[in-house]
C-alpha cells in the first residue's frame, strides 16, 4: 500500500467546517474511486487547527488514476473544493510507503 500523509494548518475556528466538507463529500467522492480513509485526526492540545489525514492506495498506478479520477468529479470540483476554498493556511504532503506485516484499511 501507499499512503498519501497530509497535514494541513487551518485558520482559527475552521476544523469544524472542514471536517464536515470531509465527512459529507471528501470521503464519499474518493471512495467511488477506491481511495481508503486510513487516519483522520485533529489536534486538541499543542499546536492547534492541525490537521492530519492519510488516504490510501493499493499501489502508485492507483494513487495516479484515483487522483485524476478525483480532480474530474463534478462533486469534487463544484461542491468539496468550493467548501474548503479559503480554510487552510498551509499544507504539508508525504507519500508512505507500508511493509507487508503493517496493519492495513479495510
Amino acid at each position: 500500500m501507499i499512503y498519501d500523509f497530509r497535514q494541513y494548518t487551518f485558520k482559527p475556528g475552521a476544523v469544524p467546517d472542514y471536517m464536515k466538507a470531509v465527512e459529507e463529500l471528501s470521503i464519499p467522492i474518493r471512495a467511488k474511486y477506491g481511495v481508503k480513509l486510513a487516519g483522520w485526526y485533529y489536534s486538541d492540545i499543542g499546536e492547534l487547527n492541525q490537521v492530519v489525514h492519510i488516504w490510501g492506495y493499493r499501489d502508485y498506478e492507483h494513487l495516479d488514476e484515483a487522483k485524476a479520477q478525483v480532480a474530474r468529479d463534478p462533486d469534487w470540483t463544484g461542491k468539496y473544493l468550493p467548501a474548503v476554498r479559503g480554510l487552510i493556511v498551509k499544507q504539508k504532503t508525504w507519500l508512505m510507503l507500508s511493509p507487508d506485516f503493517a496493519p492495513q484499511p479495510a
